[in-house]
């Protein structure tokens, strides 16, 4: 359907959906007539990522829905769009621009220095699709922001009102033009290493449609299980949420619709990580450096070790702790790591070795297909202890009695380690403490088919807390 009116533009972003997504109702809302851009790369996504090869597969799959279902073609752009929306302006009249909010403060900066270009021109007409409170909106009793996560989540929920979600636009008037282009031209790095992640998960709306139809049965049990990463009973929301394939909104509605069939502790326990998304956000908001600086300043000072051979052999999964080796080689070869493997392998990183916390959140945006930028910054920041509801800096993981806890049979250890497959569960999270004849039955030889530890953990502990003291 076309006509000659001044057509809208909706800017597709990260919202790689057409259910429940605010700006693309609002501006497909009354006949407008629709011109939908994409400016590749604006998201400062880096190259050759697992997140990059995901947004890119997901792209793809948006693209194509958004031709068979309502025959509209995504404008693709390289470059700046101000170039691009400014010809657009001038050969169309378009004065009005709907997009979803990006809750990342490179990208705001970026947002407002185009809307401060189109003044008086263009009106930008943004929405909150990613959240669920945009994060100006929560306050304390002294008009700041929480730097608690409790307090804050409790505030939230006090205020919580949940829309039902939206349908995707029955229709979409198209506006056409010879000027606008008829295809997608250009191409997408497609990294070696990383496309062996898309064999475990697959990108797109579809793939979370369905994800989010599991959601009764991957809540199920979910506050008992959820920190053993041999029984997968995390939900795998997160790279769907990062990518804006699935909304948050929708998710939580379900939650509360079901909530009477839901065990309590179950609800609670799930519930609460998505309160941690939306503290990472809040926070993220109100100090723009948390990706690269130390919310506690005092951490600016600690004495860092710059061992790039360490870093790299934690990087490699080969630093003789099982549970952090099997964790790095799980996060290389799928683009995931769970949740508490994660934090006992960043503490590895930051309270073993020592190594800047800044490393590993920087290896983490480059590998995992879930990376999203408040989460990742204020998860290494809780980790490292300089964040604001930071983990005690006397909080030190030790790897084997996580690993005992956690993955008692090593069940999880072997599915990543084949070298350990066949040592018993008394061996496997810590082999160094017994002798070598007793390992040689089960095929193992330390520092030739598996490493020595690289560190004596209660020796990398004692310092550790040296140093953090120091910091008093």
């Amino acid at each position: 359907m076309t006509s000659s009116k001044n057509p809208v533009i909706y800017w597709l972003r990260e919202d790689f959906r057409v259910h429940d997504n605010l700006a693309l109702t609002e501006a497909a809302k009354n006949n407008k007539n629709l011109i939908l851009v994409y400016f590749n790369n604006y998201l400062d996504k880096q190259l050759g990522s697992a997140e990059e090869l995901w947004i890119n597969n997901s792209f793809l799959e948006i693209y194509k829905k958004y031709h068979e279902i309502y025959g509209i073609k995504i404008q693709c752009y390289e470059g700046d769009p101000i170039q691009y929306l400014e010809e657009l302006r001038k050969r169309f009249g378009v004065s009005e621009i709907y997009a979803n909010e990006v809750y990342d403060p490179r990208i705001r900066k970026k947002d407002d220095k185009i809307k401060n270009h189109f003044i008086d021109q263009i009106t930008f007409k943004l929405y909150n699709s990613h959240l669920l409170f945009n994060p100006e909106e929560i306050k304390n009793n002294a008009g700041s922001y929480f730097k608690v996560y409790t307090p804050f989540w409790k505030n939230c929920l006090s205020k919580l009102t949940i829309r039902k979600p939206l349908r995707p636009p029955k229709e979409i008037n198209i506006f056409q033009d010879k000027y606008l282009k008829d295809s997608c031209d250009f191409s997408f790095n497609r990294p070696l290493w990383a496309k062996k992640l898309l064999r475990y998960f697959t990108p797109g709306e579809n793939a979370a449609r369905l994800k989010l139809k599991e959601l009764g049965s991957l809540i199920k049990g979910y506050s008992n299980n959820r920190d053993f990463p041999n029984k997968d009973s995390t939900s795998k929301f997160s790279m769907y949420f990062a990518r804006g394939e699935l909304s948050v909104n929708e998710v939580m509605y379900h939650l509360l619709k079901n909530k009477a069939k839901i065990n309590k502790e179950d609800y609670i326990k799930f519930s609460s990580q998505i309160g941690w998304r939306e503290f990472s956000y809040n926070i993220l908001h109100n100090f723009s450096n948390l990706p690269l600086k130390n919310f506690n300043k005092k951490f600016d000072n600690f004495e860092w070790d710059t061992n790039k051979k360490n870093f790299n052999l934690w990087k490699l999964g080969q630093t003789g702790f099982p549970i952090v080796d099997a964790g790095m080689r799980e996060l290389y070869q799928t683009g995931y790591m769970h949740n508490r493997v994660r934090m006992i392998s960043a503490s590895f990183l930051v309270k073993d070795l020592l190594i800047d916390w800044r490393l590993g959140r920087k290896w983490f945006e480059e590998t995992l297909l879930d990376h999203d930028i408040a989460n990742n910054s204020a998860g290494w920041q809780w980790v490292a202890g300089s964040g604001t509801d930071a983990a005690p800096y006397f909080r030190i993981f030790n790897p084997s009695l996580q690993s005992e806890r956690f993955d008692k049979e090593g069940t999880y250890i072997k599915r990543w380690i084949p070298e350990l497959r066949d040592l018993p569960s008394k061996f496997i999270h810590s082999p160094w403490k017994f002798n070598e004849s007793d390992l040689k039955k089960y095929n193992l030889e330390l520092g030739k088919s598996y490493p020595y530890p690289m560190v004596d953990h209660a020796n990398a502990r004692d310092k550790a807390l040296m140093l953090y003291k120091k910091l008093k």
